[in-house]
């Protein structure tokens, strides 16, 4: 038998019925997206034993529970993206723009965050490693040079097991298109309403505050339960060091919008933290070149009219990216 190789891996997604439930049916649910890498993986937790029986050797070792997480990269586009969001944050808010062909998602936090499946495949090789009871535990942006624009996606989940056909059956999975954003097409940084064009680099951190200790005795060592939490925005900007306005922003814990927005023609990427403040660091000299400023934020709800601490709005020829199973 032939070795697996990445290059002709998929990676499918489709939301659960419920917690651990699979879909009803899997018509139209199942996507294969493009992504980077996935360790996406299940490992079990190993103790020595310290049992004595009058011999030098070993005795067996104690298993325990069993943990399926890891990091998910995926490229950052206008179209494949949408469904990591609605994953994340559960299905959008879509409007129509009528007379445009073009369909406006907002995605913001609920109450609740959905759960998914996810599967890895290698069809020739007869690899259908599946994941159920998946949740988004982080989401990581880094916006600014020329490198591939990516987003790292933590995903935390129940149980993994080697199923034996492709997830919902040959033919079940649809293609979703690449539409990728490059580095040029980020068309503007805003802070506090005004473009500014001394950014050179901000990075976005979204904690989901799962509780990955849901662990319940009789199922095996599998989580039973991952629930969701508080939802913590954090990052960092760096800039010219061109005067001291955001140093004095910092020292003066003065509130901060950040807006960042991709467009590549009728379709549209915009990234949106409408209240955060800068902690206190002040800018070192490292030699003779310019010297830039790094300062790291948390951002928060207070009152800000998204009602939310972070919102991500994408506009494409998508007609929908609703994540609910029946």
């Amino acid at each position: 038998m032939s070795q697996v190789i990445g290059t002709y891996t998929k990676l499918l997604l489709c939301p659960e019925k419920s917690f651990k439930v699979d879909p009803t049916t899997f018509t139209g649910l199942v996507k294969s997206l493009p992504f980077n890498s996935n360790g996406l993986s299940a490992s079990q937790n190993t103790t020595d034993s310290s049992t004595m029986t009058g011999k030098r050797d070993a005795t067996e070792a104690i298993y325990g529970n069993i943990d399926a997480s890891g990091d998910i990269t995926v490229p950052l586009d206008f179209n494949a993206f949408g469904w990591w969001l609605a994953f994340a944050f559960g299905s959008p808010t879509t409007v129509e723009n009528t007379g445009m062909g073009t369909y406006t998602h907002t995605f913001m936090p609920g109450n609740t965050q959905p759960s998914a499946i996810i599967e890895k495949v290698s069809e020739a090789q007869g690899v259908f490693l599946r994941t159920n009871g998946c949740k988004v535990s982080k989401m990581s942006f880094s916006f600014g040079g020329d490198s591939e624009l990516t987003s790292t996606i933590s995903v935390s989940g129940c149980k993994e097991e080697n199923a034996t056909a492709i997830l919902g059956g040959a033919g079940a999975e649809s293609e979703v298109t690449l539409n990728r954003v490059n580095p040029f097409q980020i068309s503007s940084l805003t802070v506090d309403g005004t473009a500014v064009a001394i950014a050179t680099e901000l990075k976005l951190d979204i904690d989901f505050g799962l509780d990955t200790n849901g662990y319940a005795i009789g199922d095996n060592g599998y989580r039973s339960r991952l629930n969701e939490g508080i939802i913590k925005p954090s990052g960092s900007m760096t800039a010219f060091f061109d005067d001291m306005t955001y140093l004095e922003k910092a020292k003066n814990s003065t509130e901060v919008a950040i807006a960042l927005e991709a467009t590549k023609g009728t379709s549209s990427l915009q990234v949106s933290i409408p209240e955060l403040k800068f902690a206190i660091t002040s800018p070192s000299i490292d030699g003779q070149a310019g010297i830039t400023q790094q300062l790291s934020y948390n951002a928060y709800y207070g009152n800000n009219s998204d009602g939310h601490c972070v919102k991500f709005v994408l506009t494409n020829d998508v007609a929908s990216y609703a994540f609910a199973a029946e």
